[in-house]
């Protein structure tokens, strides 16, 4: 009898150890993995995947620990090791949607870490196949493409993106166009070049950035007509023939440059601040077909528009001294430096004492360095305070604009 009720006490003491005494495995988990987040968010791996280490030690089914684990190797520096147990979690069966999304977001993230962007965008498809429209997908894709330069994918989920958050973009939906564009004229495929130009004008009327690259849609085109007069005029021996081509080769190089000029000078008008990007080209454009004289006609209509404007001042100026009426250049930037620093305008000055002292020798030293400072565009871009999607534009790097 004393056997039985030995044998029942024992039973009664393990439920009660089991069921209220020993410490809930569950509970524990849970609080592994707040801490190890909290960890993860502090940017302390260590803890953090000691954290979660523990846990799919405890539960090799827990999925989530198991990506988590992936993503503090991933941001500790350990790519390749974070793609191998992401990649793992694939066959793993029963797995939720939602675990199967945050599974390849991280694969996308491990591949783009390894600069596999091909792979990087497989992934995002994957998750696509699972939620059509899932938000971060799509914005990881425009990131991913626009790193590859595939403008008119980034813009395909730009706009996707847009229809997903019911938020509408139109400069950044407008500055991929001029992108795409770029990567047309490069190709010498001004037509198309122009005609996306002409998209994304239609979508921000009046973006400088988008008239910019049209006047160099036909600036380009011109150079190819004017090489090809250049390749016959080099030739040994021409024909009267050759001699006709030269000249139709040169009329249609000049009749595609003269397209660029009012591009130039309504970029001047509604970017004012950026006019020293076209002002040079204008002018060289201009002496090209024999067009000079124009020049003063269209730099003191800008200047009567935008006295405060320091370049259109000064290449104004520099416009009076090449034609020799130094006073005149000298009396418009004494009733204007005082109110604007600028180096070019000093150096202006400068040039234009010497060229009334007669030497010419350091007149003309002094005009090149200040005709390759006002095309510096380092310079000319750190004197501008605003942030720039020209400077965007304009540079080969596309990796910090989002």
């Amino acid at each position: 009898m004393s056997f039985i009720i030995l044998i029942i006490f024992i039973i009664v003491c393990l439920f009660v150890y089991f069921y209220k005494l020993r410490p809930n495995s569950k509970i524990n988990i849970k609080e592994l993995y707040a801490e190890g987040l909290d960890m993860l968010v502090s940017g302390k791996y260590k803890v953090a995947y000691k954290n979660f280490k523990e846990i799919v030690e405890k539960d090799s089914n827990n999925i989530k620990a198991y990506i988590r684990l992936g993503q503090v190797l991933r941001q500790g520096g350990n790519y390749l090791k974070a793609l191998k147990v992401h990649r793992s979690l694939l066959n793993r069966k029963n797995i939720s949607n939602y675990e199967l999304i945050e599974i390849h977001k991280n694969l996308s993230m491990d591949y783009l870490k390894i600069s596999d962007v091909d792979k990087s965008i497989i992934e995002c498809n994957s998750i696509l196949k699972i939620e059509n429209n899932n938000e971060w997908a799509l914005h990881q894709l425009i990131i991913l493409y626009r790193r590859n330069k595939d403008w008119e994918k980034a813009i395909e989920y730009l706009k996707a993106y847009f229809e997903k958050t019911g938020k509408r973009d139109d400069n950044k939906l407008s500055l991929y166009k001029i992108q795409q564009s770029k990567l047309k004229i490069k190709d010498k495929k001004f037509e198309e070049a122009r005609e996306i130009l002409e998209k994304s004008l239609s979508i921000k009327p009046d973006f400088a950035a988008a008239y910019y690259f049209l006047a160099k849609s036909y600036s380009e085109e011109s150079n190819i007509e004017y090489e090809k007069a250049i390749s016959i005029q080099n030739e040994v021996s021409t024909s009267l023939k050759d001699s006709n081509q030269y000249n139709s080769y040169l009329e249609e190089a000049k009749k595609i440059l003269s397209k660029a000029i009012p591009l130039w000078v309504h970029f001047s008008e509604i970017d004012p601040e950026q006019s020293w990007l076209v002002l040079p080209l204008l002018k060289d454009a201009l002496f090209v077909l024999n067009r000079y004289t124009e020049l003063e006609e269209i730099l003191v209509k800008l200047n009567n528009n935008f006295p405060d404007n320091i370049e259109i001042m000064a290449s104004l100026a520099d416009y009076y001294s090449h034609k020799g009426e130094v006073e005149r250049a000298i009396s418009l930037l004494n009733s204007s430096t005082e109110k604007h620093g600028s180096l070019i305008l000093d150096l202006i000055k400068i040039k234009l004492k010497l060229q009334k002292s007669g030497n010419e020798k350091l007149t003309k030293e002094l005009d090149k360095t200040i005709n390759k400072l006002s095309k510096d565009t380092r310079y000319q871009f750190s004197n501008n305070s605003s942030v720039s999607d020209m400077m965007w534009l304009l540079e080969d790097n596309d990796e910090n604009k989002v």
